[in-house]
């Protein structure tokens, strides 16, 4: 957590350029009979859509994940983005990663899915397929709910899917999500998470300055240093 901080702190000072916005989440899974697990997580797009996403305890425990990739978006009625990505994980899982992150947004319906398909180094045989999406409705400024299903294939265990249900609180930058999946089973897990969206536009001069005004105040010396 404090290298994502770091990291995020860092990429605030490149963001300087040009108008640039940064995602911090933080999330906590409880499952029953289980330990609490820690997420938190790092969005980063810069101006023109270059796109870096820093995770911890996401691909397993204990493991780190920095991803690459490139932003499209769009639209006018519907909005959209569409994030095409490539990154890689060391910790308790070592491997290479491709993923997309997929956002729209049409009146005060939003849909949102990310997806990877992860293989470790050290064999393809354990290699998995990981989607995480939701469908809400933001019927107010500060309120949104709707569903949402977790989906996972591996070798192993083949399919597994875990649908469930989600509620948002917003306040200004920060939202804080609440996830129920498979609530009506023995197997039910909730996930509670608190996120901050931080927008930085490039500072602009509060009255032009035309080449006629430049070449005054070099005569007078009051632009020199």
């Amino acid at each position: 957590m404090a290298f994502i901080s770091f990291l995020g702190l860092l990429l605030m000072k490149v963001s300087a350029f040009g108008q640039s916005e940064i995602n911090l989440e933080q999330y906590h899974v409880v499952s029953p009979g289980q330990p609490g697990l820690y997420m938190p997580l790092m969005q980063y797009q810069h101006a023109r859509n270059w796109y870096a996403e820093a995770r911890y305890n996401y691909e397993d425990a204990e493991t780190f994940s920095l991803y690459l990739g490139k932003a499209f978006t769009g639209g006018n009625a519907l909005n959209y983005s569409f994030i095409p990505m490539f990154g890689g994980s060391l910790g308790r899982f070592k491997g290479l990663s491709t993923g997309l992150n997929i956002d729209m947004e049409y009146d005060k319906f939003f849909f949102s899915s990310q997806s990877q398909y992860s293989v470790p180094t050290d064999g393809y045989e354990q290699y998995f397929l990981y989607s995480w999406s939701e469908l809400g409705y933001q019927g107010l400024r500060w309120l949104y709910a709707g569903v949402s299903v977790q989906h996972t294939h591996d070798r192993a265990a083949g399919n597994v899917w875990q649908p469930g249900m989600m509620m948002g609180f917003s306040f200004k930058r920060f939202t804080i999500p609440v996830y129920t999946f498979e609530p009506f089973t023995s197997n039910r897990n909730f996930i509670v998470g608190v996120t901050m969206t931080w927008k930085h536009h490039k500072k602009k001069q509060a009255y032009p300055v035309v080449k006629s005004d430049a070449a005054a105040l070099n005569s007078t010396g009051l632009n020199k240093r």
